[in-house]
């Protein structure tokens, strides 16, 4: 099968021996991700063969995270940039966080990451390359699908460690940590694309509004769709600037950015996850990515059992700052803290969670790729604006968030 994003094969073997520094490299391309799992890239599965210096066989199984090679999308938006930062994450923000947690002696380390081998960097391509963990028997939820409370509790108690060694670092090793902070990007922060994004996540509102409109009272619709006149604050604001906790956040946080080990069961139980796309890791409140992944990730029962999970989180992140050696963990960060950010912070995770559950419902011939839209001279997130047919399918899921978000005063 052909390579996607016109990525030839002799191409891939000399990303592949730039990083392997193996000159007897063999690589056999198996195939491509489907059409919208990725957006400012394209996924390519390979297998690859090569000899040691000891003259041993080496056998990879692997995953390559290929940029986009579209000029006018390269121009018009940051996605170099972005690729950039996923490479700092895997290849010096992760080793560094997860030596921190050997040399405070963390029984079970937060290293939920797929093996990252190297990354291939030219003028107008970025590759990464990672090992498949399909091979190791995760697999993706099925991204339409709320997630099961099991698999809900997994990944809340994964982002209070991840969390809780961020915020551990920063208490200990404030230098190490700021050079960090400095590196990451915050592309939401960049002024080129302030309209554009205030224009992405805009559109939704109203789109939901359309579907929704028969179905709520209208001073729940009301206050649903003065969320757009918060958009610019919401995504304009510096973390710096903000009160509360900050940490090095994931910022991805949809259904097809986890993979999850099962036991071997009827029943789909989760014993480990793993966190895929970092590429808009950066420095913000944590409550950004808890509230993004529940609110695009949860089912309409557990929305009602929210506290509970987030005290789930809580736990996780206090145990990790006491593991870490922090002095009084629960006065670094209480829960209160967390209920505050969460009423201040999860603006975000809505507005994110409508964004997402619309193109979720999108059937595969109206996925548009940004790559096209940026050639005609649009901005790349126009390929989001389309109204969606299975407006059934985006009621069903969005409606409850809306119901929760005006209840609670979060809109």
């Amino acid at each position: 099968m052909a390579a996607t994003n016109d990525n030839s094969n002799n191409e891939i073997t000399f990303w592949l021996k730039d990083v392997f520094k193996n000159e007897n490299l063999k690589v056999n391309v198996l195939g491509n991700s489907e059409k919208g799992d990725g957006y400012m890239g394209d996924v390519v599965f390979v297998t690859a063969e090569g000899t040691g210096d000891d003259n041993s066989k080496k056998k990879y199984d692997l995953v390559l995270k290929c940029s986009k090679k579209s000029q006018a999308l390269r121009d018009s938006s940051p996605v170099k940039q972005i690729f950039l930062n996923e490479i700092y994450m895997y290849q010096t923000v992760f080793p560094y966080f997860i030596q921190f947690q050997k040399e405070n002696g963390v029984k079970v380390p937060f290293n939920n990451i797929p093996k990252c081998y190297g990354s291939f960097i030219g003028e107008n391509m970025e590759v990464i390359v990672l090992e498949n963990l399909k091979s190791s028997g995760y697999e993706l939820w099925p991204k339409g699908n709320p997630l099961s409370r099991k698999h809900i509790d997994m990944v809340v108690t994964q982002y209070g460690k991840f969390h809780g060694t961020s915020l551990a670092m920063q208490n200990q090793r404030p230098a190490e940590f700021q050079n960090f902070v400095d590196t990451t990007v915050n592309f939401f922060k960049d002024h080129e694309m302030k309209d554009a994004i205030k224009t992405l996540y805009s559109i939704p509102i109203d789109q939901a509004y359309e579907v929704l409109k028969d179905d709520l009272q209208a001073n729940i619709l009301q206050k649903w769709k003065g969320l757009k006149d918060q958009v610019d604050s919401i995504f304009g604001n510096r973390p710096e600037n903000l009160p509360g906790v900050k940490v090095i956040s994931h910022g991805d946080c949809w259904n097809n950015n986890f993979m999850y080990l099962h036991q071997k069961s009827v029943e789909k139980i989760p014993v480990n996850v793993a966190f895929l796309d970092w590429q808009v890791a950066r420095y913000s409140s944590p409550v950004m990515d808890i509230s993004y992944f529940l609110f695009c990730c949860i089912s309409k029962d557990d929305l009602e059992e929210l506290d509970d999970i987030l005290v789930t989180y809580h736990k996780a992140f206090i145990n990790q700052l006491k593991q870490l050696g922090v002095k009084d963990p629960h006065v670094v960060y209480p829960l209160r803290q967390l209920l505050n950010d969460w009423k201040s912070y999860s603006k975000f995770g809505i507005l994110s969670a409508n964004l997402v559950l619309k193109i979720l419902s999108a059937e595969k011939d109206e996925v548009m790729d940004i790559g096209d839209v940026a050639e005609t001279g649009k901005n790349f997130t126009a390929a989001f604006h389309n109204e969606v047919r299975d407006k059934e399918n985006y009621k069903r899921r969005i409606r409850p968030i809306v119901e929760y978000a005006v209840k609670h005063d979060l809109v």
